[in-house]
């Protein structure tokens, strides 16, 4: 088989035309180009602005955040069907994916996501000395940086390795960790704990450089870190800290839940009050059939259906039923309804922003951290200001203990359904897949299974003596 070149070890001037390709011409047009540097690129405020841009840009990607990394996660729990003609990405919605499968979504996940921290890594690690004038600007670019190789490493380790307290210690495989350039490096997978530190540290060391409001949620902000880390430390359940960095986005007082007119087109081109952080399509570089929408709508592919299993936990008064169509033409064990969270259409089509994090997730996040540091009345008020948002005269909660986070569990399917979560919520619960409403070869996946994380790619496999398979592929 023909090696690949392991997006760990990237050759940097690849790297460098990719983050620039806004860049000035002064870049384009240097020989030999081979002799790239970082000496040469980085020379002013500019260059890192144009660098920070292409970070961003690879996030938007289908192979990331344009499509996989919402779709899959969702395909391979059991609030998604597949439809009758059911095609991208099917093996890992029937548990039959390998290194071999015809949709290696595993090797895309892998390249472009390494990608995007070879990225990162050349802002960070450029020797640059900003003027005083504008050392605030670089040093919110620097946290930026630092933020996206964060939130690339935890997607990484949440793909490709089991969940945080599969061990006692998460001294399981992870993935391996990629803080600066080497071309010779074939490195080793480091262990989930390792990688989870990794990850906290970056996030930590944006929040103290990022000091500017970017202006809108397709840049990272102090405040998208905080949000992303309270998810990070749910996952690790450092239930204490994840409360703590969910408190303070929600204090910072800059994003409200939007109003129950404007929930169905949330995330229709044009800002939205939940957003903290999504990457954000316009007409000159959206993904049209490529997005994930597309995956859904009668419109695109429609390669997958909402569940009964999930509609029925949806109340018809409840504003989030309005992210679902009729669809008449669906017949028998395909139900009713088509998923049109992501409506745009026609000339539009892809341009709605895809969601990375927004404030109904905060909320949950620090409402389950409450629920297991035992403050149920304040886990109970964080759920119902979901609930009674979506759903006016919604009954307020009074469980308590299991059967609160039960409904916890419950609002966040409703809540973020469609947005990349499912799996990974059902794995860190050590939770059993069960599919009531399946139109797979497989309705139940008893945990731990080794199909619930990706294998490692084989083009990896192939390059890298270091690198270890994830047993059972």
């Amino acid at each position: 088989m023909k090696p690949y070149k392991t997006y760990t070890t990237i050759n940097v001037l690849l790297v460098l035309v990719l983050i620039c390709v806004s860049c000035d011409s002064d870049f384009l047009s240097l020989t030999p180009k081979q002799s790239v540097s970082f000496d040469t690129f980085f020379k002013s405020l500019a260059d890192f602005q144009s660098a920070i841009i292409g970070c961003y840009d690879q996030m938007q990607t289908p192979d990331w955040y344009g499509r996989y990394m919402l779709l899959v996660p969702d395909i391979m729990g059991e609030d998604v069907k597949q439809n009758s003609q059911a095609n991208r990405a099917r093996e890992w919605a029937e548990y039959n994916g390998s290194t071999n499968s015809v949709h290696e979504v595993d090797r895309y996940f892998w390249e472009q996501i390494y990608e995007a921290i070879n990225m990162a890594n050349q802002i960070i690690n450029a020797p640059f000395e900003p003027a005083p004038a504008v050392q605030d600007e670089y040093n919110q670019i620097i946290g930026e940086a630092h933020a996206i190789r964060a939130l690339s490493h935890f997607d990484l380790v949440r793909l490709f390795a089991q969940h945080y307290t599969y061990t006692a210690d998460a001294s399981h495989p992870g993935v391996p960790i990629v803080t600066e350039f080497d071309l010779t490096s074939k490195p080793a997978r480091n262990t989930v704990a390792e990688v989870y530190a990794q990850i906290i540290s970056d996030f930590n060391k944006a929040i103290s450089l990022m000091t500017i409001d970017p202006g809108n949620a397709g840049h990272f902000s102090k405040e998208a870190a905080q949000a992303l880390l309270s998810r990070v430390y749910l996952y690790k359940e450092d239930f204490a800290n994840a409360e703590t960095m969910a408190t303070a986005v929600i204090n910072s007082g800059k994003y409200a839940l939007v109003d129950s007119a404007d929930y169905a087109t949330m995330f229709f081109p044009g800002p939205s009050s939940e957003a903290i952080l999504e990457v954000i399509n316009i007409q000159v570089d959206r993904f049209a059939f490529d997005h994930v929408g597309y995956m859904y709508k009668k419109s695109g592919y429609g390669d997958y259906l909402p569940s009964k299993d999930l509609l029925n936990l949806i109340d018809d008064r409840d504003v989030r039923k309005t992210t679902f169509v009729l669809d008449p033409d669906l017949v028998g064990q395909y139900g009713d309804y088509r998923v049109n969270k992501f409506p745009s259409s026609g000339e539009n089509n892809g341009e709605d922003d895809i969601p990375v994090i927004r404030l109904s997730e905060v909320y949950l996040n620090r409402a389950e951290a409450r629920a297991k540091l035992g403050n149920a009345a304040g886990a109970q008020n964080d759920l119902n200001t979901i609930r009674q948002k979506r759903l006016s005269n919604a009954p307020a909660v009074t469980a308590a203990g299991q059967a609160l986070l039960d409904e916890i569990a419950i609002e966040r399917r409703v809540e973020l359904c469609f947005e990349g979560h499912r799996i990974f919520d059902i794995t860190r619960h050590k939770q059993n897949l069960f599919r009531v409403d399946c139109t797979a070869p497989v309705s139940t996946v008893t945990y731990p299974d080794y199909r619930f994380i990706l294998p490692i790619p084989l083009a990896e496999m192939d390059v890298n003596p270091n690198m270890v398979q994830n047993p059972g592929y």
